[in-house]
């Protein structure tokens, strides 16, 4: 492979899932010889320190459809190969930028969520994301140069749903994570009183508090479970449903035994501690979230729903998978993993082995091996 030079066009790097995501692409891709950049909206200076061993570039862009004149501007003074741009808005940003520029650089489309029904559930109410996003995606996509996808359901989600054409090469790819960052920082203390000796297991969800997170059905399935043993639910995320959920555990009276302290930078050390980690969302692209909690060797609960948490788990294998939108399965999965130790050690033991699969390093040659058979098809 020739020297390349290669950039991860997104929001921000205050935290959360695309910083991680963009941290551990640029790591792997310097690891393997290649230059990167991470090109963001606004860089500060703690995220620079938050993430010394990768080059942030800022535009200096309030909002992501500002940042077209400093993107086309980047593209021109830097001549990145290639752009991988995540999440959506910015895969249009790009492939926009690449047009006015007149530049040869590819653009790699990031797909990262099941759009068809982002659309609908999580922006119902804003007609303006509803009904222009699956436009935006059919019309500027087949401009690109190659797609992404972190699931096959996502890929199949944008050529059936979204009716995105099949003329650029596709691609399914997962999410990748630095396991030995996530093991140094979950050894970090939890500082929380959940987590003494002899205390309640802890049942944790990482996750905004969303329509697509189905944090409502996890909560009333705990309801279900505090009735047969003595246990915790830890949900660390901020959102708009915050004020429902809080009346949820109210009208259960579980409120007690139910905590939403908001974003954490260090979730890791209660990945690591908890008695099950559960992801129930209603669709998901590749949840990083849960990738990191088998790193974290979490026991594993999952649901059945679109998207790529079935993938993350092998349907099963590598972690407890219940049907969507059945909390009495959810209740009883989360039971009996919190009553049988030997269970909750084997999905213990299968989450930490299947976290390796997802090493940046392999993930990332994954990318460039995709970016690179773009000039083979071109050949």
């Amino acid at each position: 492979m020739n020297k390349r030079k290669v950039a991860i066009l997104t929001h921000d790097m205050d935290g959360g899932a695309f910083a991680n995501l963009a941290h551990s692409l640029s790591r792997g891709f310097e690891e393997l010889g290649v230059t990167c950049d991470i090109v963001v909206l606004n860089a500060s200076a703690d995220n620079r320190r938050r993430y010394p061993d990768v080059k942030i570039v800022s535009l200096d862009a309030k909002r992501t459809i500002l940042s077209l004149p400093q993107t086309v501007k980047y593209i021109c003074e830097q001549q990145p190969d290639v752009i991988f741009p995540m999440p959506w808005y910015f895969n249009v940003i790009a492939i926009w930028a690449k047009a006015l520029a007149r530049s040869q650089t590819k653009i790699v489309i990031g797909e990262h969520n099941i759009g068809s029904l982002e659309a609908k559930i999580e922006h119902q109410n804003n007609p303006r994301i509803r009904y222009v996003l699956p436009v935006l995606m059919r019309y500027t996509y087949p401009y690109g140069n190659g797609l992404i996808g972190v699931s096959k359901d996502t890929i199949s989600d944008l050529v059936t749903e979204m009716k995105v054409p099949l003329s650029i090469p596709m691609q399914a790819v997962s999410n990748p994570i630095d396991p030995v960052r996530i093991e140094k920082l979950a050894e970090e203390p939890a500082n929380h009183p959940w987590f003494q000796a002899g205390s309640p297991p802890v049942i944790l969800t990482v996750a905004r508090l969303a329509k697509q997170k189905q944090l409502d059905g996890l909560i009333r399935a705990f309801a279900q479970v505090v009735k047969q043993t003595p246990a915790r639910l830890l949900i660390l995320g901020e959102g708009a449903l915050r004020t429902d959920l809080e009346k949820l555990c109210q009208s259960l009276d579980v409120q007690q035994w139910v905590e939403m302290p908001g974003f954490d930078h260090n979730p890791y050390r209660f990945m690591a501690r908890c008695g099950v980690f559960v992801l129930a969302s209603a669709w998901e692209g590749c949840p990083i979230a849960l990738q990191e909690a088998m790193a974290c060797g979490a026991a594993i609960i999952v649901n059945d729903a679109p998207g790529g948490s079935k993938d993350v788990v092998d349907y099963g294998k590598f972690g407890m998978m219940v049907p969507n939108e059945d909390v009495d399965a959810l209740a009883a999965g989360i039971v009996q993993i919190l009553s049988d130790s030997h269970l909750q050690q084997h999905y213990q033991q299968q989450a930490k082995q299947r976290s390796q699969d997802f090493h940046y390093l392999k993930i990332s040659k994954q990318y460039l091996e995709f970016y690179e058979s773009l000039y083979q098809l071109e050949g």
